[in-house]
């Protein structure tokens, strides 16, 4: 099973009020005459964005049918496309691949995204690229993550990273408590972590120019102590 058909189910409750990335996108943003999600999932950047005219992509069904709710009413069109090969005639102001999506290829899915997000840039275009700024995992360690209440449920979500070569397969489970009774669900993902020199090496290499690289949502200067790596590229050519 996808990873995203389990997590479809409590995606919003946990990440949905998440709006520490949207001042950066909308700076960007403002004045762009369209913008392109890839990676759009349920459509919360898009949401809080509010761009006049927005396109998101995402390949997984179920998220792009919450994104579909979400979104009721705003000038958004949604694909089911896959990022690697997508095609669309317009070309865009700005491109967005949000929080962590980057790191869940291997290097020449990676590429093939990059690829074709900037030939779907106009020139003058910027993408921006959001990824964690890879931290040392403990194989077989319980890593705690967030705890929700909604509906007299509670909500929990932990994982366990299992070591594979250069990723990660990460099982991730899901505890919804109602009263006595406990459901659980399980899912796996994987990652590849990606250092600073290596997303900025794969942007150059596709075309971009690298226009800043930021360490937090702030738009701070990246350090080696930055959690996030956050890359603009732009199209000049």
């Amino acid at each position: 099973m996808d990873f995203y058909d389990v997590e479809a189910e409590i995606y919003d409750l946990f990440y949905f009020d998440f709006k520490e990335d949207i001042p950066l996108y909308k700076k960007y943003a403002d004045g762009c005459e369209n913008v392109l999600e890839l990676f759009c999932g349920t459509g919360r950047i898009l949401y809080y964005l509010d761009n006049p005219n927005m396109y998101g992509i995402d390949l997984n069904e179920k998220m792009l049918s919450l994104a579909r709710k979400n979104l009721e009413g705003k000038n958004v069109k949604l694909l089911k496309w896959d990022a690697r090969n997508f095609k669309i005639e317009e070309r865009f102001c700005l491109e967005i691949i949000g929080i962590n999506s980057l790191i869940m290829f291997p290097k020449e899915d990676r590429m093939r995204i990059l690829k074709n997000a900037y030939q779907h840039l106009r020139k003058g275009g910027r993408l921006i690229v959001d990824i964690i700024n890879p931290f040392e995992m403990v194989e077989g360690i319980v890593h705690h993550g967030d705890t929700k209440f909604k509906d007299d449920k509670i909500y929990s979500r932990f994982f366990v990273p299992i070591r594979k070569d250069d990723h990660w397969k990460i099982l991730y489970f899901y505890d919804i408590v109602e009263g006595e009774n406990l459901r659980r669900k399980v899912a796996e993902m994987t990652i590849y972590p990606i250092e600073k020199e290596e997303i900025v090496d794969e942007m150059r290499d596709v075309g971009f120019k690298i226009e800043a690289i930021f360490g937090d949502y702030d738009m701070n200067e990246f350090s080696g102590y930055s959690e996030r790596i956050i890359v603009v590229g732009l199209r000049d050519e």
